[in-house]
């Protein structure tokens, strides 16, 4: 028996998912290798073209030494050192351009053949609109270090992360309603088992994507790099060391890891007594599958974050420990979807499996 779900949209969809989670480990490796201020213009047709001669190139590291970054922390660069950080901003926008180019040209063939219905359409307009405006979050986070500062501000780091991540959460729950026919149709209002427990991970995990984002921003992970303890205490020497206090939870370095470190913590706690019921419980063993591999993935991501401290924040564990971000994020998206839709997930699995 085939199955009644829109499969093109669907793969489509899954499409986009993969590209914004390549987005992110790319966005990752350019922000530890502090390539994004290497192009200091967007121009969103003619920057598709990299410099292809010697010439271009100069032309291209002359325009470089006008803004903060070289002048400040790269005087006497060379070339070829231009052309690594240049190449990870230049891959990172390529990506961005060709995300934009694979949703919106299935968008419009999907549509002219009639493929969504009017809910749906709407969705996708949605979906679209929070395209453009993460493209547009990411020039302003970049001009933001080609001031009098050469850094990129990490609130505006921490917008555009949370953005991608919200992106790639609509995108992956439109893929599962289109597989799944769930929202796209009147059903009964199911009873959601364990919604304040996944309320409560949700936030957590907000929590630590904002922090982690402010950690990476202010490279704060290249201090106190020992655990579970900083500097020998359990609170960082540094601790609130801003006046007023309030900074400290937005500006201090040394604080923001330690938030971090709590949040991660707590989160993988949330999740472990998550596990643990759904374990225990007899009448919820469909969720069993998932709610491990939440588990699972919330372990692996909390041994890398305590890896990539102690080892100094290597670009390979620092890139790792933002990709198992965006599976646990996906994981626990699945987990909630199979919980608010559970009929429609096991009538999908028992007639399509």
């Amino acid at each position: 028996m085939s199955s009644p779900y829109n499969r093109p949209v669907y793969i489509w969809l899954w499409s986009g998912i993969i590209l914004i989670s390549l987005m992110v480990v790319i966005g990752g490796i350019t922000r530890l290798t502090d390539s994004g201020l290497s192009m200091s213009e967007w121009n969103l047709i003619m920057g598709a073209i990299p410099p292809t001669s010697e010439a271009e190139w100069i032309e291209t590291f002359e325009h470089y030494k006008q803004f903060p970054q070289y002048q400040q922390l790269n005087k006497g660069m060379e070339l070829e050192k231009f052309k690594t950080i240049f190449f990870w901003e230049y891959l990172h926008r390529l990506l961005g351009r060709l995300l934009g180019i694979i949703f919106v040209i299935p968008f419009l063939y999907f549509w002219a053949r009639g493929c969504f219905d009017h809910k749906l359409l709407k969705r996708m307009f949605i979906l679209l609109g929070l395209g453009a405006l993460q493209g547009a979050m990411g020039w302003i986070m970049v001009k933001s270090g080609l001031a009098d500062v050469p850094y990129v501000s990490h609130n505006r780091l921490a917008i555009h992360f949370s953005l991608a991540l919200i992106l790639f959460a609509y995108c992956l729950w439109l893929a599962l309603d289109v597989k799944y026919h769930s929202s796209l149709k009147k059903k009964e209002k199911e009873e959601i088992p364990y919604k304040k427990w996944m309320y409560s991970i949700a936030v957590i995990l907000w929590i630590q994507i904002i922090y982690g984002a402010f950690t990476a921003g202010l490279d704060a992970g290249y201090m106190y790099n020992t655990f579970p303890k900083m500097g020998g205490q359990w609170l960082p020497p540094t601790f609130s060391m801003l006046d007023p206090f309030f900074l400290n939870l937005i500006e201090n370095p040394g604080t923001i890891q330690w938030i971090h470190r709590l949040a991660g913590t707590v989160l993988l706690i949330a999740v472990g007594i998550l596990s643990l019921k759904v374990y225990r419980s007899q009448d919820h063993k469909d969720l069993l599958p998932l709610s491990l591999a939440l588990i699972g993935v919330i372990l692996i991501q909390y041994f890398l974050g305590i890896f990539t401290l102690i080892y100094n924040v290597p670009i390979s564990l620092g890139v790792l420990h933002q990709l198992v971000a965006v599976i646990f994020w996906g994981v626990l998206l699945g987990l909630w979807h199979k919980m608010k839709y559970r009929s429609l997930h096991a009538d999908f699995n028992w007639k399509y499996a």
